[in-house]
């Protein structure tokens, strides 16, 4: 039987995004609600999450990413805003927004959609929204006081970075969170390094 491993789609944000998401997310923290964080070195926007994928499967993934990159030439990314799902005053999922690169990740995403079908990953049911994933309420403990420390950040511009690349991420879950893994990324055309794919591992 063959191994396999978690694996997702993503644009992972660049170090100076990172730290400027980060600034936000501690004094999100202080207000003390039961919120799992995100860490700084693992917030990314995911494209499509794979789930459970074969080892023999992995090559199949990485040519049908290289696939639906084609074409697609680097784009600026901007963050702005704050909020959660389902609704800001009853947060499950607490998101980072989306404003310049909107149209051109959600492009992205439904490349991968399509890409991904036949090699039987089934569609999201969701139509896809870009954003940034910053913490996940484990219960409504503290919830007035994260929702005050919210609305105080729901204007806020965290700035913006050139996307270069998609990245093809392994996730291994471990009691303290998971831990991201970049296996393989796949340049933009045009991107940085003027090649298509490059391989991490």
């Amino acid at each position: 039987m063959a191994d396999s491993i978690r694996l997702f789609v993503a644009v992972n944000l660049d170090d100076s995004l990172r730290q400027s998401v980060a600034d936000t997310e501690q004094r999100l923290r202080a207000a003390g609600a039961d919120v799992k964080w995100v860490r700084a070195d693992s917030l990314h926007i995911t494209l499509k999450f794979l789930g459970w994928v074969d080892d023999d499967v992995v090559p199949q993934v990485a040519q049908a990413i290289a696939q639906a990159v084609q074409g697609q030439p680097p784009f600026l990314l901007s963050l702005a805003g704050l909020g959660g799902f389902p609704t800001p005053t009853a947060p499950r999922v607490i998101w980072v927004g989306i404003e310049e690169g909107a149209a051109e990740l959600a492009g992205l995403g439904q490349r991968m959609e399509q890409a991904m079908e036949p090699l039987g990953f089934e569609r999201e049911e969701r139509e896809f929204s870009p954003h940034v994933t910053i913490g996940r309420c484990r219960s409504a403990a503290g919830r007035p006081q994260l929702i005050a420390a919210m609305q105080r950040e729901r204007d806020r511009r965290f700035g913006q970075m050139q996307v270069l690349r998609v990245e093809l991420m392994r996730s291994d879950l471990r009691p303290t969170g998971p831990i991201y893994t970049s296996q393989r990324a796949f340049e933009l055309e045009g991107g940085a390094s003027g090649r298509q794919e490059r391989d991490n591992v």
